[in-house]
């Protein structure tokens, strides 16, 4: 989302420190103009190179109708990995023909609905194969089935934590394996084969991986074919990167935290390398855009002198999907929280801490040495002195850390600043929870009339703890039934 060196940082022309002050704090902040800009970036490269094509939103990336509602208005359809996916994608006005059921260890619940809805699922372990074919045979429908597949020779594409498609890997069924599943997937009575699927992972910058698989699983339609599993779908899942740093500033970040005799990290540990001193993480600059990375995916030549394109010709021209979250919503939110204290460790180094836990800024769960770009949410001269500085949530344990990464921010900040926190619009809330009992933020729309629209409230403490049918009891007469007024 865009900067600026206003006296009060603007997002979208909209005042963050008066957004705060509005809704509170920790609040995210979505823009509905990137939102619908990354999305047209990959429809309107894809309809420039191929005809039968199909995006669906990761819903997963950002749980949010409002995006969902945006996306489904402009003809996505959605990866959804569980019923409850499923049914906010339906409540969207997400067709079921436009839907693609993921997920390692799925309910008969969610297989049951999908099955009924004609949904095709991407079937994931081998055995579940087996159960969908009972459910279907139950149900006296016939269920259609992408073989979701995995073990590509694929080392380091990104944080092992978010690998989805190598050996070593929770997902899929192995490539090894292929053959076997394409007949026993002819053989049974119930099962309607449709196509290949791969999810290679999230925040992959190198489009060569992509590239190697899409080799793969031509291939591996051709047999499919032979075989009489007919291939109508070739499913690339998402995944592709975007950058949250510049290119630049992301070669010094990986220096220091190399150079063993700079404090860079917390504790000092070597995040991103492995023990041969290589980096095994996601990178954090990503050298292609949605366009790009479409263009090149499909006309560049493969090792075989033929274009991706050239061979889905050469296959019938199937159908391909992708599965794009975070290059969806990635840079389309903004997180805005409040500092706290700024003080030091007990070895001497700044920490600023603020008013949002680890758990609001998930990424950082997932992967430690995750950096994004922010800023001081009020005026700072241009001349300041940098003041690098961890940053630490407000949850009662040592590894409640946003950055465990030393950040250069543009001055010192002081109690009661805020802080913009950049290009969030990604898993930030993926893990969100009440823990220590802090409420859930808000979200808020800025729309591309320039309006802002509260869309996900702020928690208050009758949400927090509504779960609780003891508490809910002992309160009720004090509320009411009523939902207390937060001071």
């Amino acid at each position: 989302m865009s900067r600026s060196n206003a006296a009060h940082r603007t997002v979208r022309d909209i005042d963050m420190i008066a957004l705060a002050r509005e809704y509170g704090t920790p609040l995210y902040v979505l823009s509905e103009s990137s939102i619908e800009a990354n999305y047209e970036h990959y429809r309107a490269a894809l309809a420039a190179v191929y005809d039968d094509y199909l995006i669906c939103y990761a819903v997963k990336a950002n749980t949010t109708f409002a995006i969902i509602k945006l996306l489904s208005e402009r003809g996505a359809g959605a990866d959804v990995a569980s019923e409850y996916e499923l049914q906010i994608a339906l409540d969207a006005g997400i067709p079921p023909a436009k839907i693609r059921a993921n997920g390692n260890c799925k309910s008969d619940k969610y297989l049951t609905a999908c099955i009924q809805l004609g949904i095709v699922i991407n079937a994931d372990p081998e055995a579940e194969l087996a159960v969908i074919d009972e459910l279907a045979r139950e149900l006296g429908a016939e269920a259609k089935v992408n073989l979701r597949l995995a073990g590509f020779p694929l080392a380091s594409i990104t944080a092992p934590a978010i690998t989805t498609s190598s050996a070593w890997s929770k997902f899929g069924i192995p490539i090894r394996r292929a053959q076997a599943v394409f007949q026993q997937v002819v053989a049974r009575e119930h099962l309607v084969p449709h196509g290949l699927m791969v999810h290679l992972g999230s925040q992959i910058t190198d489009i060569t991986a992509y590239q190697r698989v899409c080799e793969t699983l031509i291939s591996l339609a051709r047999e499919a074919n032979a075989l009489g599993f007919a291939v109508h779908e070739l499913n690339l899942g998402g995944g592709c990167g975007i950058s949250y740093l510049n290119r630049d500033e992301w070669t010094a970040v990986k220096r220091a935290i190399a150079d063993p005799q700079t404090v860079t990290t917390w504790a000092n540990k070597p995040l991103g390398y492995n023990c041969a001193g290589d980096w095994e993480s996601e990178e954090l600059f990503c050298p292609f855009t949605p366009d790009r990375f479409i263009q090149q995916l499909f006309t560049e030549r493969l090792s075989g002198g033929k274009s991706f394109k050239e061979h889905l010709e050469e296959l019938g021209s199937p159908r391909v999907v992708i599965e794009p979250g975070r290059s969806i919503v990635g840079n389309a939110q903004v997180t805005v929280v409040q500092v706290g204290h700024v003080g030091t460790t007990p070895e001497g180094h700044n920490v600023v801490h603020v008013n949002a836990g680890v758990q609001l800024h998930s990424q950082n769960l997932i992967v430690p040495e995750q950096l994004h770009h922010v800023e001081i949410a009020g005026s700072t001269s241009e001349s300041s002195e940098r003041f690098e500085t961890f940053i630490a949530g407000n949850l009662c344990f040592t590894g409640d850390l946003l950055y465990q990464i030393k950040y250069p921010l543009q001055g010192r900040p002081k109690r009661g600043d805020y802080l913009i926190i950049y290009d969030t619009g990604a898993y930030a809330d993926f893990f969100a929870a009440t823990t220590n009992s802090f409420p859930r933020p808000a979200k808020v729309l800025v729309t591309k009339s320039g309006e802002t629209r509260l869309v996900v409230q702020r928690e208050d403490v009758h949400g927090v703890f509504q779960r609780d049918l003891d508490w809910r009891a002992h309160s009720a007469a004090r509320f009411g039934y009523q939902r207390p007024v937060e001071q």
